[in-house]
């Protein structure tokens, strides 16, 4: 048996302006559609009884399809998947001293699970969906979702107010540059440390199958605001903090033999925000001939020192009953992404 092809769409429209003042702006919308993509699945999927209501229920010691072998691992191309943006750009070219260039995206990453290693789990996702037989299940934002990305940097050369002198060998040549860059977090999904289902996705391990979604709970109110509290989890505790980023008691354990309704990928995790910057000294050495220069730079990478958090625990319950207390490590954040503030310093002759 032979995996189809995968294989990638790609269609975009741009408008480009140029402005005033050596500036041009562009607005763009790009997309693309995969077909094929490689996933992993479930290749000896446990049988579900179909009840009249549709909704498929596994009974307990439900057999495999083959009865004669365990879990299997399928590697497939049968992924699809779903993107559309929109771009905006702004670029000043460099007069009197100064550039910059400003871009921002706004868009929307939709698949079915998709990869073959262990960066989608590392993630916050499953590389394996929930059911292997319905792809739609498991359709939902892309664990490398980011809807809102800016990135802007510039260049500021000061100018030469001294031409000579000593003097002029300390005041001038000064140059300063940053980078920030700024975006959302990537998305992720409550999920149970057992197969509550009794599915046996890829034998069953922590991570794949979901919880119930308590009605009137999104995103927005799952991760902000305070808790009012469910068993595990103390009444008016803070939400969106390293120690309770999201709120366990948005979920329930769904009866078992059944898949949760929580869909793939509703939360969204820490947003992450940088600023680079870079101050720069060129001291001509003229007995080094005309372009010879004494270069110092002093680069700040993380110059505020922002704490970019990663994502939290996304397990909610241990679901071994019908009712138990939430966790105690929903929810929370152990460690972070990126650096804390670095400073280098360097000095450079060039001749």
């Amino acid at each position: 048996y032979l995996n189809q092809q995968p294989h990638m769409l790609q269609y975009n429209l741009t408008l480009e302006r140029q402005l005033p003042f050596q500036m041009a702006v562009t607005l763009a919308y790009g997309g693309s559609r995969g077909f094929n993509l490689m996933q992993m699945k479930e290749g000896n999927p446990t049988v579900p009884q179909i009840l009249p209501d549709g909704r498929q229920f596994w009974p307990v010691n439900s057999p495999r399809t083959n009865p004669n072998w365990s879990t299997m691992t399928l590697f497939t191309a049968a992924g699809n998947s779903w993107y559309n943006s929109l771009q905006f750009g702004l670029v000043k070219r460099l007069s009197k001293g100064l550039q910059f260039q400003s871009s921002y995206t706004w868009s929307q990453v939709i698949d079915e699970t998709q990869g073959q290693g262990t960066s989608e789990a590392t993630l916050g996702g499953s590389v394996f969906g929930s059911d292997p037989t319905h792809r739609d299940v498991d359709r939902g934002r892309a664990i490398f979702d980011v809807p809102h990305n800016w990135r802007f940097n510039a260049l500021y050369r000061f100018p030469e107010l001294f031409p000579r002198g000593a003097l002029g060998k300390a005041l001038n040549g000064w140059g300063m540059s940053g980078i920030l860059s700024l975006q959302n977090g990537p998305p992720f999904a409550a999920a149970l440390s057992t197969s509550r289902s009794r599915s046996s996705v890829n034998g069953g391990i922590a991570g794949i199958d979901r919880p119930d979604l308590v009605v009137g709970r999104n995103n927005s109110n799952i991760v902000s605001g305070a808790t009012a509290g469910c068993l595990g989890v103390a009444p008016g505790r803070p939400l969106g903090t390293p120690q309770l980023y999201f709120d366990p008691c948005a979920f329930a354990i769904q009866p078992a033999g059944f898949l949760g309704t929580a869909g793939r990928n509703i939360l969204r995790g820490p947003g992450f925000a940088t600023l680079d910057f870079s101050l720069v000294k060129d001291t001509p050495l003229g007995f080094l001939g005309e372009g010879g220069k004494l270069e110092f730079r002093a680069e700040f990478f993380n110059i505020l020192n922002r704490v970019n958090f990663q994502l939290p625990n996304k397990l909610v319950f241990a679901a071994r009953a019908d009712v138990e207390a939430a966790l105690p490590t929903a929810g929370l954040i152990t460690s972070t992404v990126g650096s804390s503030r670095q400073i280098q310093l360097a000095l450079k002759v060039i001749w």
